[in-house]
């Protein structure tokens, strides 16, 4: 039995491949995470958890926020150094984010053995800095952009790392899509990530209205922040009352929510996701078969989320639609298409099977723990 110390961001593209680790490593080893306070609502089921303060030094500029990042990161440092000190971990792993950073500087000076795990496309900023002292970078994309070819040798393909609630959907024989029938409504999921996504609460509700006028049925469940739910709601609910007085009732039913720790349960459900692209996000989609639409969020450190939603656009899995004034407009188009023609959907089904993924969390377990 190892001990093994998983460090990691609190946003749920860090910690949900990291979720998914703990759950399989817990079997035979001894594991603790190390995170920041943005993921106590994820870790409810984690019997080793360690919160260190951070704060992002990307998120804001200015001479202030500098000292108040780099004051974090210190005291960071020196909790993580009595962490790694007292409980003398065999192995530690980094999945990027800030929050990594003290962690695994601890761990050279202390010269514990160490991997990275790099879920995006894109090589992170604290992954970048460890890559040279790493044992080995493990990553869930076979191409990595940035990455410094000298260190090719220490690179090696596992894949995503996906929570077991979503490869269940396949086991419980939805690996095929059970997409609604045509003269059904269409299922639609809207996600915006683990903050949620106030664009597409003030963008598309009257591209659903406008769909639903058009005798396109529509069932959404749509994830909104919370000083969105009330203006979201009263607008779709004043325009179905409206509709019953001009008896023109419409094909439209919501549910609103902010956040769900169940949200396999959503995606069983849906026909069809619209969502941004982080690679957890992205990754779990794909695991459960279900035909998304990328918009990926234009000021993404290093246009990450672009490179996540376009890996899945050049294998015809995904539609990929870019966060801009034409945003609206286009998600329209392709909704109304695909409930015209479900067999678009079909598609990107078949697509997304032949994806391949192999046993990510058993070839990332093999290398850490050989």
């Amino acid at each position: 039995m190892k001990k093994i110390i998983l460090c990691t961001g609190g946003t749920g593209g860090h910690i949900f491949p990291m979720i998914a680790l703990y759950e399989e490593l817990k079997k035979n080893h001894k594991v603790k995470i190390i995170t920041d306070n943005r993921a106590i609502k994820y870790l409810d089921q984690i019997d080793d958890l360690t919160i260190i303060p951070a704060e992002s030094p990307y998120r804001k500029k200015g001479f202030i926020h500098f000292i108040k990042s780099a004051f974090f990161i210190f005291i960071s440092m020196i909790k993580s150094f009595f962490i790694i000190l007292f409980y003398k971990p065999n192995v530690v792993v980094g999945s990027g984010g800030y929050v990594s950073f003290p962690v695994l500087m601890i761990a050279r000076f202390l010269k514990i053995k160490f991997f990275l795990y790099e879920t995006n496309s894109v090589l992170g900023r604290v992954n970048q800095l460890f890559l040279p002292h790493c044992y080995k970078l493990l990553t869930g994309y076979e191409l990595i952009s940035s990455f410094p070819e000298k260190f090719n040798d220490k690179m090696v393909y596992v894949g995503q790392l996906v929570r077991s609630q979503f490869n269940k959907i396949n086991e419980e024989g939805l690996f095929y899509g059970k997409t609604s029938k045509e003269d059904e409504a269409l299922n639609i999921l809207i996600l915006g990530g683990s903050q949620g996504a106030k664009v597409f609460g003030e963008k598309l509700p009257e591209k659903f209205l406008s769909l639903a006028k058009k005798n396109v049925k529509l069932s959404l469940s749509q994830q909104v922040q919370e000083d969105q739910i009330k203006k979201v709601g009263s607008y779709y609910e004043n325009n179905i009352k409206a509709s019953q007085i001009n008896e023109k009732k419409l094909g439209f039913s919501f549910m609103l929510f902010t956040f769900s720790n169940q949200i396999e349960d959503f995606v069983k459900k849906a026909d069809i996701v619209i969502c941004r692209s982080g690679s957890s996000t992205l990754s779990e989609l794909a695991s459960a078969n279900k035909p998304f639409i990328a918009v990926p969020l234009k000021n993404s450190l290093d246009n990450h989320q672009y490179h996540n939603a376009k890996y899945y656009a050049d294998q015809d899995c995904c539609w990929l639609v870019e966060d801009n004034q034409e945003m609206g407009f286009k998600i329209e188009r392709i909704i109304e298409n695909v409930f015209r023609t479900r067999v678009l959907l079909n598609h990107k089904i078949e697509n997304l099977i032949k994806l391949k993924r192999g046993n990510p969390i058993d070839n990332f377990i093999n290398q850490i723990t050989k």
